[in-house]
């Protein structure tokens, strides 16, 4: 098997990992990290934009998954402009700001990075 063949298999089976709501994606290359990081978001961005009356436990499962996804304060500013353009598209521009912010509490789950308001300036995060 080739490496280019090994490097993809290994991208699908991190892939698969993120749509079964899985652990383990703080192993991904930080190539895919924006698409790791939308797909597990979408997990959040109904309820985000107004959607769902409630955070649901795959939402804060996906959450928890992107905090470990993130390591340096890098990976953490490219997530959160991920999230960001994620947030924006699925709810058409709409970010319900108070629950946005209120994810990392409503889910239990240490995060700093995640936008909070259409504006929110991912170059801050640290």
């Amino acid at each position: 098997m080739s490496i280019s063949m090994t490097s993809t298999a290994a991208a699908v089976a991190v892939a698969l990992l993120v749509v079964a709501g899985g652990a383990g994606l703080a192993a991904a290359g930080t190539s895919d990290l924006c698409g790791l990081a939308e797909t597990a978001f979408g997990e959040c961005t109904a309820y985000v934009a107004g959607g769902e009356p409630a955070v649901s436990r795959r939402c804060c499962r996906a959450l928890g998954d992107i905090r470990d996804l993130a390591a340096t304060a890098a990976e953490r500013r490219a997530v959160c402009a991920c999230i960001l353009s994620e947030m924006l598209a699925a709810g058409d521009g709409r970010v319900d700001s108070g629950r946005a912010a209120g994810l990392p509490a409503a889910c239990n789950v240490r995060v700093g990075f995640i936008p909070t308001n259409p504006n929110f300036n991912c170059f801050r995060v640290r």
